[in-house]
């Protein structure tokens, strides 16, 4: 069995793990969390430019069209996550939208492609489903806002949509070339946003804070991103996205470590079993 993308998926899930940790930056030091993401996109796109522009060659209209919708998309759900972080603790954020996203995902394929889940596979949505009301409720109630859960919604539905991107970008375009647009979109978009926000002040807050700690997330994005591509490109999905589902694990304890995030036996145990219904639902 050929096993040299393994290598690629662990790599991709340590750094993504770390990026994702990383997100909670303009909450924890109060950034402009529009300039923060406006920089976050920006370093990953320079350095896909540096590294890749001999791949440029290899672009297609196909490709340009798949990345700028992948730049707005992934555009909104960092600016989402970055806003759900200042209410939220990431090892209860991500470990929900990573589930949700999944759950839809299934659902997405019972409805329009009549791709009924296995019994596996349905006992990981159970799980998943339990995760989540865990994690949402406390004394029967839900324990965060309309708009936290509305954020949150948005978040995992946006990310079920990339999941299926990044499959259709990794089997038919290069993903070299890719980057240098998915990037660039995004990068672009972020600043349109920015400075339609922040038309009076914008280049206190562009240059504040925001631009080193977006600058650290873009690295560690890139880094992740490209390993998680060249994975995709030579094993297989189910698999790979499985691995690559531990990263809420190595953000719960980045952000211990960073920000002081409580890590209780009950998120510790919801950590785990989350991390088990994501592998039942992507294998079975």
């Amino acid at each position: 069995m050929n096993l040299s993308w393994f290598p690629y998926s662990i790599a991709a899930t340590i750094i993504f793990g770390i990026a994702m940790a990383l997100y909670k930056l303009p909450a924890a030091k109060s950034h402009n969390r529009f300039a923060t993401a406006f920089w976050s996109l920006l370093v990953p796109a320079i350095l896909a430019l540096l590294f890749f522009y001999p791949y440029l060659y290899l672009s297609t209209p196909a490709m340009i069209w798949t990345a700028l919708i992948w730049g707005v998309t992934f555009t909104g759900i960092v600016l989402l996550q970055m806003y759900a972080l200042s209410h939220v603790d990431t090892n209860v954020l991500f470990p929900i939208t990573t589930t949700a996203s999944l759950i839809l995902t299934v659902l997405v394929g019972m409805l329009f492609f009549h791709e009924y889940p296995s019994l596996v596979q349905a006992l990981g949505i159970l799980l998943a489903i339990g995760v989540i009301f865990s994690f949402l409720s406390k004394g029967g109630r839900l324990q965060y806002s309309n708009m936290v859960i509305a954020v949150g919604t948005a978040i995992f539905t946006i990310s079920a949509f990339n999941k299926v991107l990044q499959k259709i970008i990794a089997g038919q375009f290069d993903i070299h070339a890719f980057q240098i647009y998915q990037y660039g979109f995004a990068a672009l978009f972020s600043l349109a946003l920015y400075l339609f926000l922040h038309r009076k002040n914008w280049r206190k807050e562009l240059f504040g804070g925001g631009l080193k700690a977006g600058s650290l997330i873009g690295v560690f994005s890139f880094l992740g991103g490209y390993s998680l591509y060249i994975a995709l490109t030579k094993g297989p999905f189910p698999l790979i996205t499985s691995i690559h589902s531990l990263y809420i694990i190595i953000t719960a304890l980045v952000a211990y470590l960073l920000f002081g995030e409580k890590l209780t036996k009950k998120k510790i145990f919801l950590l785990f079993i989350a991390v088990i219904a994501v592998v039942l639902i992507r294998v079975g």
